[in-house]
């Protein structure tokens, strides 16, 4: 289930920016992934590295993961919600 602090993914997993793995898959990119082994999604977005010195980072996030929790917590809340990951995200990658 959604809290109000954090996001689900369909598994019923929930997801926050200290259970999601982040795996490197390439020079610049890098997949984020369920925290679940037996979710169906497994993939819940991938990071682009745009610039190396200053990094800048382009996150795509699944859109079957974004629709999943639109419909548990509506629009505005899973909007805000993915913002607040997003940034997450970022920060911990900018540590790697």
């Amino acid at each position: 289930m959604v809290t109000e602090r954090n996001l689900s993914c369909i598994c019923g997993a929930t997801v926050d920016v200290s259970s999601l793995i982040i795996e490197r898959i390439g020079e610049e990119y890098y997949k984020i992934v369920c925290p679940s082994p037996k979710c169906p999604l497994r993939e819940l977005g991938f990071v682009k590295v745009i610039c190396h010195s200053n990094p800048k980072f382009e996150v795509k996030l699944s859109r079957m993961f974004k629709d999943w929790n639109v419909l548990l917590v509506g629009r505005e809340s899973c909007d805000r919600l993915v913002r607040d990951l997003l940034k997450q995200i970022s920060l911990k990658l900018r540590k790697f």
